[in-house]
């Protein structure tokens, strides 16, 4: 929850959801997580309307390394912190179960 955050990752919360807004006009749009470390790990590219930047990947990285995690949005406690180490599990999780999905329809 937002209340729970340190400084760092609240700063991180507000600028993952900025982008959302951006993107989309939603406060933290449905997968949003996983979009934007998409960004971190590959580079820019376009997100919705929004095309994000050099400059803003360096941002969602420079927040994610002095809070020492990512943001994640869970339908109890919303707006999510979690460690690096738990992020990335979650993620290539995501991302294998993407690929599983892809592959079983093709």
């Amino acid at each position: 929850m937002r209340h729970d955050m340190s400084p760092a990752a609240q700063a991180l919360t507000d600028y993952m959801s900025e982008l959302s807004e951006t993107a989309y006009c939603a406060g933290w749009m449905d997968g949003l997580e996983f979009a934007l470390w998409q960004v971190v790990t590959e580079g820019p590219r376009q997100y919705g309307c929004l095309v994000i930047t050099q400059k803003q990947v360096s941002e969602l990285r420079m927040l994610s390394d002095i809070c020492g995690g990512w943001i994640v949005f869970d339908d109890r406690t919303e707006e999510t912190f979690i460690s690096l180490d738990a992020w990335q599990r979650l993620y290539n999780d995501h991302i294998n179960n993407v690929r599983c999905t892809i592959n079983n329809e093709i």
